[in-house]
């Protein structure tokens, strides 16, 4: 999430952490309105160790 204050142009927070962005996050949405970015939410029915790693693969591309 980027925010824009005056006098300190966009600033980038990290949400789910509770601290501001880096260079380490993944933008996975662009929207004009807010309202426009509905989470997604989910559940998880199974063992706790069912679910151990996940992979994130991100390919740049000219438009």
């Amino acid at each position: 999430m980027d925010v824009f204050l005056t006098g300190a142009g966009w600033i980038t927070f990290d949400p789910t952490n509770r601290s501001m962005g880096g260079a380490n996050l993944i933008p996975v949405a662009v929207v004009r309105d807010i309202a426009q970015a509905v989470p997604i939410s989910g559940a998880f029915i199974g063992a706790a160790n069912a679910f151990e790693s996940m992979d994130v693969a991100v390919e740049v591309s000219e438009l």
